[in-house]
């Protein structure tokens, strides 16, 4: 509705709607009530006329605006003379309708360009010199001469008002847009960079395979995920930061990049700590934060899983054997501050051969009904397919067929039948992308 609002509220057929119906109410009344005389049956008949095809050529210019709107302004030129011809015919001097010119007036004086306050002025004396120019004998030229410049004056004064008012509003509407245009280009600039951020291919990590994906909400979004090698083997991440737009793209960014640097230290809850440390702000003491982020992070060696729930909990392994476990804890998430005693601790858990684990953001529970179950719905996905491509794949493209306000990132790790002993020059592969949203 507000679409088709905004769509029709000041096209040419709208703006000509209320002074047709005006004429349409005139001739009405001229007809019934007494007091209004009709000095010319065929002068009404063709201000009625001129009407009409001004209102059929508004609909025409509405209808296809590219093909004839330089002729728009015919519109507001045929309800001059239409109004014109109606005073003639109405009692030329005596006509009760002459106040209507105040509506092509407007129309004309709205555009930017101050010719049309001109063009205003000289509608306005075609209206009022009409009855003249056709003869009307009963009229004093002297006295509509008169009423011509008090005319003029009074509607060429609103002319100027409404043009002033239209010129002020396009400089503010093009300030407004230019702005626009900046932040939609540091926007993208930041899109850009936060695109640049994901994980690469991964380089020789025998017996596994990584894929993953984020489908941002708006054009930046607060989810990240990582993936890279460390001395001991893999690390893995996926995080979620309270909140959305270019501030959580920003504080996903500085966690994953504090992340990163504890690679050499092979106990992720230090890395964890470490990141939370990074987003408290506390100079005077408040507790006050950053934001807080939702995050599993692990290390991968060999069969050995590493592994930290800061918060989030929608990470899941589904087994070779068709079984599924849920990795949660019931740990903080980083950067919450506040006065709390921030504490992480590493979990540790076994990946067999053909097991795969799958860590999602929030946003793909929305995609099943928005319950903690959506998490057994993603286990089934990787128990049909244990492909992490195939995995990220089905619910990118899930996430892409429905309306999602929240960030969509997915984040699959497969251990290979292949192991390393038997396959010493097998190689990890990995996959990524991140569609945007726009």
């Amino acid at each position: 509705m507000n679409r088709l609002l905004e769509r029709w509220s000041l096209t040419p057929l709208v703006k000509q709607a209320p002074f047709a119906l005006l004429i349409g109410m005139a001739t009405v009344l001229s007809v019934t009530v007494p007091q209004l005389r009709v000095s010319n049956g065929g002068g009404l008949l063709t201000a009625i006329a001129l009407t009409v095809v001004a209102t059929i050529w508004a609909a025409a210019v509405t209808a296809r605006p590219t093909a004839v709107s330089a002729l728009v302004h015919v519109v507001p030129a045929l309800d001059f003379i239409a109004l014109g011809v109606l005073r003639w015919a109405t009692g030329s001097s005596a006509s009760v309708f002459t106040a209507l010119v105040a509506l092509p007036v407007v129309w004309l004086a709205a555009q930017e360009a101050r010719r049309f306050v001109l063009y205003a002025a000289l509608g306005t004396a075609v209206v009022i010199l009409t009855p003249i120019a056709l003869g009307d004998g009963l009229i004093d030229p002297t006295t509509e001469l008169i009423r011509l410049g008090v005319v003029l004056v009074s509607y060429g004064t609103l002319a100027v008002v409404v043009n002033q008012l239209s010129r002020l509003h396009g400089a503010q509407l093009r300030r407004s847009q230019r702005r626009e245009e900046r932040v939609r280009a540091e926007l993208e600039q930041a899109a850009a960079v936060q695109r640049s951020l994901l994980p690469k291919a991964l380089g020789p990590v025998p017996g596994y395979s990584v894929a993953g994906t984020c489908l941002p909400a708006r054009t930046v979004g607060g989810d990240f995920l990582d993936w890279y090698e460390t001395d001991e083997g893999l690390a893995i991440t996926l995080g979620d930061v309270m909140g959305k737009g270019v501030g959580s793209g920003l504080l996903a960014a500085a966690v994953r990049a504090v992340l990163r640097s504890s690679r050499a230290d092979p106990d992720p809850a230090a890395a964890v700590a470490r990141a939370s440390q990074g987003l408290a702000i506390d100079p005077d003491g408040s507790g006050t934060v950053a934001g807080f982020t939702t995050l599993f992070h692990a290390r991968v060696d060999g069969d050995r899983l590493l592994w930290v729930d800061a918060g989030h909990g929608l990470t899941v392994i589904a087994r070779h054997d068709g079984s599924a476990e849920r990795l949660a804890s019931a740990q903080l998430p980083i950067g919450l501050g506040l006065g709390l005693e921030e504490h992480w601790t590493a979990n540790e858990t076994r990946l067999e051969p053909d097991d795969v684990l799958v860590c999602i953001s929030d946003g793909v529970l929305d995609l099943f009904g928005g319950e903690l179950d959506a998490v057994d719905h993603v286990a089934a996905i990787a128990l049909e397919d244990t492909d992490p491509d195939t995995i990220v794949e089905r619910l990118i493209t899930l996430a892409r067929s429905v309306d999602h306000d929240d960030d969509v990132t997915v984040m699959a790790l497969r251990r290979s039948a292949v192991t390393a002993e038997a396959d010493p020059h097998s190689a990890g592969r990995s996959g990524s992308q991140l569609a945007d949203s726009r």
